[in-house]
């Protein structure tokens, strides 16, 4: 059985795994004389768990997080911009408030007190939206700002 500080007819000569282990904060179960050998790939579950629980914020936060925001669907046609608001409670439907701007949509009159922000990846004109809830959803429909690029003549005043 080869050891894991042996070179093994490695050109570039012998690899310390326990320093490689503590450069990546603790023991690796596929490192030679790791925990993981013999147990099949039941460790690679456990791995990847112990890497997500100390890269992400705790599941329940996500999860509290989720439970007080409304899912929102954004998509796009050739003039408007298209936002679905899923609201499946008519009564809490007709509690949420909406509101406009050149690039957002706000929502406001939510549980607990909570608002919510949708930015919009195109301008659209506020005054032109119009809209309908209709079986669970609130669906906004807004005229794209079209973003007239050419340039046009100043008339610069001279005293």
């Amino acid at each position: 059985m080869a050891d894991g500080n042996k070179s093994n007819g490695n050109p570039y000569g012998t690899f310390d795994w326990k320093q490689f282990e503590q450069f990546f904060g603790g023991k690796l179960p596929f490192a030679p004389g790791g925990s993981g050998k013999g147990e099949g790939l039941a460790w690679i579950q456990e791995y990847v768990q112990d890497v997500m629980k100390q890269a992400l914020p705790s599941v329940s936060n996500a999860a509290e997080r989720v439970k007080n925001h409304l899912h929102t669907e954004t998509f796009e046609t050739h003039n408007n911009v298209i936002v679905k608001i899923h609201v499946p409670d008519r009564d809490q439907a007709r509690k949420i408030r909406v509101g406009l701007s050149v690039n957002a949509v706000r929502l406001t009159g939510l549980p607990d007190k909570k608002e919510q922000t949708i930015r919009l990846h195109r301008l659209i004109y506020p005054d032109s939206c119009k809209a309908v809830y209709r079986d669970g959803i609130i669906q906004l429909h807004m005229r794209k700002h079209l973003g007239d690029h050419t340039f046009r003549d100043i008339d610069v005043r001279y005293y």
